[in-house]
């Protein structure tokens, strides 16, 4: 009732806060090319969707890789978390977090690979604990810990930010306890990473402004 009863000089003064608004946030984003992946896949290409069923950390030439194995046996190789990230999209993580969840309520760790996977899933799926260390380092002994970096993976819905000395890789639409001190850094001290600009992306700063406020 109240867009209906709005003059034409009412509705142009919308649309203009608005789009000054969309070219503010835009100021925010940083456009990067495309990084070369450093993963070797086997058979199936991921474009075919085929179901994560299963995952082995193994060694290759003294290398820890990410070994995910798929429904129709096929699998892929990641050497980093970040490059399988890139190459998930949210269904996959998840089902990749259920699988990793499940296997810790039997086995514990069994390295460091091991153990990475389930701290930084378990942060970013599970329910916070704002004593947790990995909170807390938001503030070292030497002050606040200094934000190098802030990049949006689109495709698996999640965020990375990165410190000095350690990275925080969350996903994008839930609340965490980062501090206001930042939530102040990413908005001003560096710009949001992004593979496009995409309504996703801005999306994602109207929320993280909403935070900060």
């Amino acid at each position: 009732l109240q867009k209906l009863n709005e003059t034409p000089a009412e509705r142009a003064a919308k649309r203009r806060k608005l789009d000054e608004e969309v070219e503010e946030l835009k100021r925010h984003l940083q456009i990067v090319p495309n990084e070369d992946d450093d993963v070797y896949t086997e058979a199936t290409p991921l474009a075919q969707k085929v179901p994560v069923v299963d995952y082995q950390i193994i060694k290759m030439n003294n290398k820890p890789y990410y070994k995910i194995i798929r429904a129709d046996d096929t699998h892929q190789l990641y050497v980093s978390f970040l490059t399988l990230l890139k190459n998930f999209d949210r269904e996959e993580l998840e089902a990749l977090w259920s699988l990793v969840k499940e296997r810790s309520f039997t086995t514990k760790p069994k390295n460091f690979s091991d153990d990475f996977l389930l701290v930084t899933l378990g942060t970013k799926f599970e329910k916070p604990d704002i004593h947790a260390q990995i909170w807390k380092n938001q503030i070292t002994i030497h002050g606040l810990a200094k934000v190098k970096g802030w990049k949006l993976l689109e495709s698996c819905g999640v965020q990375i930010i990165t410190f000095t000395s350690t990275q925080l890789i969350l996903l994008v639409e839930r609340k965490y306890p980062l501090k206001r001190i930042t939530l102040d850094q990413m908005l001003h001290a560096v710009r949001l990473k992004v593979k496009e600009e995409s309504e996703v992306s801005l999306e994602f700063l109207r929320f993280t402004r909403q935070q900060h406020q």
